[in-house]
């Protein structure tokens, strides 16, 4: 480092009237591999420079996230389950979830793990009497859940496998969310009517199994305003307004934090109107593609004169971030979401929803 320079601050590199880097004088200074690491860092004047945590979105430190990033994410075997983090969002009740994910470890008492805990019972089902009860067999393959699968109308039909976890994956590919709410139920209730066979040797009528599945859904919705099984028996509502609809996204390389973004600009009655994508600045995480991404469709949707818009976005994180006015994100992704936030303040009315992909 040349002696004149030692104390220099950064502030030295920037050009002040473009607030970017300046690189003429980066290039004297630095060999050109730095120069272009260094052209990657976002130049951001209006923020007082402060420590932010790298292994968590928001730049906030947790002992969680502190914990991940010292152990390393945990490596799933080939063939393993993976749908853990769908699976955990669900809106339906704790005890189904919790239902599930025992299935899915296969820690449910069926007759076979009963068996390899010494326990001395009869190897076959309850329900049908023919053939050893394994969990895919208790709640897909017997004859009586056969029987309430097919009074459900769900189209898994299609997904034949010897292994729980497998199957659970092949219907979470083919159903909707709402539909593998009822999924859930409907395992919940199965394994419910395999134990009253167990204890009370009474076996429900294959439609009554499916009705009271769909009632507990359908109740839970009711109680819970935004969980699917609320609109099992209604109408979705129409829309009264006529504002367009602008659908956005980005994708996003991790190893080398390149980013592109696309808008599509929809009227209300759903045709098309007007697109546009394009790169963007090198990105350090995939919500800061994603806030990128949104600030650049906002500029596009003022230079286009559409000053009433309902943004639609698949990253629930930058949606729920920019529904709080008041979180702070001590990150890069933080300085784009607060351009975010100014540019939407500047429409008539601007909204932004979370859109399943």
């Amino acid at each position: 480092m040349p002696i004149q320079l030692r104390d220099a601050p950064v502030v030295g590199l920037i050009d002040q009237q473009t607030n970017t880097w300046d690189p003429h004088i980066l290039s004297d200074i630095f060999i050109p591999e730095d120069v272009s690491r260094i052209l990657k860092i976002p130049v951001s004047p209006d923020y007082e420079d402060s420590w932010y945590w790298l292994g968590d979105p928001r730049g906030v430190y947790s002992v969680k996230n502190a914990y991940r990033k010292l152990v390393g994410d945990y490596a799933y075997a080939p063939g393993a389950f993976d749908k853990w983090a769908t699976i955990w969002k669900l809106r339906v009740p704790p005890k189904w979830k919790t239902g599930l994910w025992r299935a899915i470890c296969d820690i449910l008492p069926t007759t076979n793990n009963l068996i390899l805990k010494r326990v001395e019972v009869e190897p076959t089902c309850n329900m049908c009497g023919l053939a050893h009860e394994n969990i895919m067999h208790a709640l897909i393959l017997c004859n009586y859940s056969r029987l309430v699968w097919d009074v459900t109308c769900l189209p898994i039909m299609n997904v034949v496998t010897d292994s729980f976890p497998s199957w659970i994956m092949g219907v979470l590919t083919v159903l909707t969310e709402e539909q593998f709410c009822l999924v859930l139920a409907v395992l919940y209730h199965l394994w419910k009517t395999r134990n009253t066979v167990v204890w009370e040797h009474s076996l429900l009528h294959p439609t009554t199994v499916r009705r009271h599945a769909v009632a507990a859904l359908h109740a839970y919705g009711q109680s819970h305003p935004t969980a699917p099984g609320r609109n099992l028996t209604a109408t979705p509502p129409t829309p009264s307004h006529a504002r367009p609809r602008c659908f956005i996204d980005a994708s996003f390389k991790p190893m080398t934090g390149e980013a592109t973004y696309r808008a599509v600009l929809l009227a209300a009655d759903g045709t098309f109107i007007a697109a546009t994508n394009g790169s963007l600045p090198v990105c350090f995480s995939p919500l800061m593609a994603e806030a990128a991404a949104c600030k650049e469709a906002l500029s596009w949707l003022r230079e286009r004169n559409v000053m009433m818009v309902d943004l639609l976005t698949d990253c629930s994180e930058l949606r729920s971030i920019l529904h709080h006015t008041s979180s702070a994100i001590l990150s890069y992704a933080g300085v784009m979401i607060d351009r975010c936030r100014l540019s939407m303040a500047l429409f008539t009315y601007c909204s932004i929803s979370f859109i399943s992909r």
